[in-house]
């Protein structure tokens, strides 16, 4: 049996963020911390709190190294409450963001973990400057273990129960460890070769947590292509909206769609994803999913003033649209090789239609193998939003994509990772 002041499931981003800050908060003089972790009980190893770090796969942060095309967009330049869903109080949710500002958690990586970032102004993201998500990855490893976070990899998490004053954790190998604080960071359904099969939710749903029904969010979809000739490859900036308007959406934003072999993918298309998969789920022939397209950054009164000229449609829409897209949708409304200047009303209408709110009618999605990440999960207001502890069982902290909360593409979800994991890990000591 290995004993622990804390122990964290999950070495990922919030993961590892938790158990620095739960031994850091440990840390000052009189914390009255100073049991054994990783070890055998009856051991002693000192005055600093003992955290433990389970990690089920063979490497911490593996998500990371995946991350921004492997460049790891650490954190957006700036954030506000249109920029995460979740099913839950948005208001505890903003009480959890209110704890550490962009800035703050900026600085944080700037001077105490040493990463030295650059803005992409482009897409208003901050990179590492070296472009490498492992040096994010090795500098968060190398900070917990500098602070004595005892990380432990091939460990899942399997079983977690109460007796007396402890939890008990067990493993899949039958390791037994024992703690009075447990921060569960054990993600959600994204990606699971990266090490998350929701296993932290049946774990939570078991011990009297409910559980908001987890869904691929910011996945890529699938669906025809306007006009008869596949277009993957074509790229461009795109608004997007779903049809049917929700609360449940991020704030408009143009940006990246990219045409699939068998559907659509880009930042546009996953940050609206998460509509498109509950609607689908709802009403599989995909009317309920449709979506509202912008193909160029123009409005109706622009492009019906353009209309006047002396162009032909095809070389006007050649102007603004990548070749093959124009072509596509002028074959689909049949105003092909037409002058503009001679179209009908009707006609003139339904061009502008076309350009500035094009139906697009997503007929499924990639699913948990290509989300980005998890929508639902344990509740927000099941937790403390002051300190991430559980309302239903103290002494348990949950962080990360577990909960019912994420972002946009673009270093959201790793804001909310930082910000969640930094309340867990502190408090886990502290409180």
């Amino acid at each position: 049996m290995f004993y622990s002041d804390v122990l964290i499931a999950g070495a990922g981003a919030a993961g590892l963020t938790a158990a620095i800050f739960a031994a850091q908060s440990g840390s000052a003089p009189g914390s009255g911390f100073g049991t054994q972790t990783g070890k055998i009980c009856d051991e002693d190893s000192g005055s600093h709190p003992e955290i433990t770090l389970l990690e089920r796969t063979n490497q911490p942060g593996r998500k990371i190294l995946m991350s921004g095309g492997t460049r790891c967009n650490v954190l957006p330049v700036e954030a506000t409450k249109d920029d995460f869903i979740t099913e839950s109080s948005p208001n505890r949710l903003r009480n959890v963001f209110k704890s550490w500002s962009v800035e703050g958690c900026h600085e944080w990586f700037s001077s105490e973990i040493g990463l030295d970032m650059a803005c992409e102004k482009a897409s208003n993201k901050w990179f590492p400057k070296s472009n490498s998500a492992k040096e994010v990855r090795d500098l968060l490893v190398k900070r917990a273990r500098k602070l004595g976070v005892t990380i432990r990899t091939s460990s899942s998490v399997t079983d977690i129960s109460r007796t007396g004053e402890y939890w008990k954790i067990t493993t899949a190998s039958g390791e037994t460890h024992i703690a009075p604080k447990v921060i569960l960071a054990t993600g959600g359904m994204s990606i699971p070769r990266t090490g998350t099969d929701g296993t932290g939710h049946s774990i939570m749903q078991q011990l009297g947590h409910s559980l908001h029904e987890p869904y691929p969010a910011l996945t890529p979809l699938k669906g025809p292509h306007p006009g008869r000739e596949p277009l993957p490859g074509v790229s461009l900036d795109v608004d997007i909206v779903p049809e049917a308007r929700q609360s449940s959406t991020f704030g408009s934003r143009r940006s990246g769609f990219l045409f699939t072999h068998d559907g659509y993918s880009g930042p546009a298309v996953l940050d609206v994803s998460h509509v498109a998969v509950k609607a689908l789920a709802d009403d599989p022939s995909g009317y309920k999913a449709a979506l509202r397209v912008n193909w160029a950054d123009k409005g109706a009164d622009w492009w019906r003033e353009q209309l006047q000229g002396s162009l032909t449609t095809s070389g006007l829409l050649a102007k603004y649209l990548p070749r093959r897209l124009a072509d596509n949708l002028l074959e689909e409304a049949g105003l092909q090789k037409l002058k503009t200047a001679q179209l009908t009303k009707k006609q003139r209408n339904l061009m502008i239609s076309m350009l500035t709110e094009y139906r697009l009618v997503p007929t499924g999605h990639a699913g948990f193998s290509k989300a980005e990440v998890t929508g639902g999960g344990v509740p927000i207001d099941e937790i403390n939003p002051a300190t991430m502890e559980s309302r239903i069982l103290p002494g348990i902290y949950l962080c990360g994509e577990i909960l019912d909360v994420f972002g946009r593409i673009g270093g959201f979800n790793f804001y909310w990772a930082w910000v969640s994991g930094r309340l867990a890990g502190r408090y886990a000591v502290t409180s």
